[in-house]
């Protein structure tokens, strides 16, 4: 890639360091780098461009020849009583600003999404302008769910929404793992179970619905 002056600034903002850190850190001789931001070269020799990008490599990530974005860690666990919430408070976080942004949800007994308790956070999702859907293992009227027959297997609680994918490992602690391709697997296992289970009465209601306005409108 071409690293360009713009995102080796933003790159020092990002991380708060000075061109003479930067210099230090790459190898990289400082005149070089305070040439090449100010525009007086206008083309970085390979090798100088190669230790630079090695530098940031885990800390930015260059996003074509504009953006420029600080790194998450590629994995992270939540703890607490509250690890449900915090799940919930990371998925607006990433879904916020992506038009028809989804999160999809495997649930098991413990949680389920739509228990007295949780199910406000559902709705938040909804009123925040994003859309999901639930493979879950007990009864409810949700039009956006499908109920795992009763002899299928227990189903672990998971959910993937963007590139990350969140595991729950016990009641009070679920693990997250950004990975796009870890998030469109378990996605195309979720839309293969979607398939395969049977739409709830209150699913066809909700598209009979649909269908009849857009008759009404035609």
């Amino acid at each position: 890639m071409a690293l360009t002056p713009d995102q080796l600034r933003a790159a020092r903002a990002l991380l708060n360091i000075s061109q003479d850190s930067l210099a230090k850190g790459s190898g990289v001789a400082v005149t070089a780098i305070r040439q090449y931001e100010l525009g007086i070269t206008t083309n970085l020799q390979q090798k100088t461009e190669n230790a630079l990008l090695s530098f940031f490599a885990d800390k930015i990530e260059f996003i074509g020849t504009r953006g420029v974005a600080q790194r998450e860690a590629d994995q992270l666990i939540l703890d607490g009583e509250n690890v449900i919430a915090q799940m919930f408070e990371d998925i607006h976080a990433h879904l916020c600003g992506q038009e028809g942004a989804e999160a999809l949800f495997l649930c098991g007994d413990t949680p389920c999404l739509f228990s007295p308790e949780l199910i406000g956070y559902s709705v938040a999702l909804q009123e925040a302008g994003f859309t999901y859907r639930s493979v879950c293992q007990k009864k409810n009227k949700a039009a956006f769910t499908r109920i795992i027959p009763a002899n299928y297997a227990p189903l672990p609680f998971q959910a993937v929404y963007g590139s990350t994918v969140a595991q729950m490992i016990n009641h009070n602690r679920i693990l997250l793992v950004r990975s796009p391709m870890l998030a469109k697997g378990l996605r195309q296992t979720f839309e293969l179970l979607w398939a395969f289970i049977p739409a709830s009465e209150a699913e066809k209601s909700d598209e009979d619905a649909t269908e009849e306005g857009e008759a009404l409108r035609a």
